[in-house]
């Protein structure tokens, strides 16, 4: 068994074709899988003759209420805590 690096092990999919346009479809059960929706935004890389599409991830968004701790109160953190980890 090869290692992967952590990665899913490789699986085919079936063919795709470059149009004249030079778009080129990824096969619905990959994108399925994978949950690709229209507007996914890709890297390309060149791998010697391959072509590797890496999936761009949205960044990150910091949300907050605006409230310092103290206006939580203390037990607010110490409860979040508890809900998350049933109560350990």
């Amino acid at each position: 068994m090869s290692d992967t690096g952590g990665r899913p092990k490789q699986q085919e999919y079936g063919e795709a074709e470059i149009n004249d346009r030079g778009r080129l479809t990824i096969p619905k059960a990959l994108r399925d899988d994978l949950r690709l929706d229209g507007g996914t935004r890709f890297t390309v890389l060149r791998d010697g003759t391959e072509i590797r599409l890496v999936r761009q991830l949205p960044e990150l968004e910091t949300v907050s209420s605006g409230k310092s701790r103290d206006e939580w109160g203390e037990d607010a953190f110490r409860d979040a805590g508890e809900a998350t980890f049933g109560g350990r």
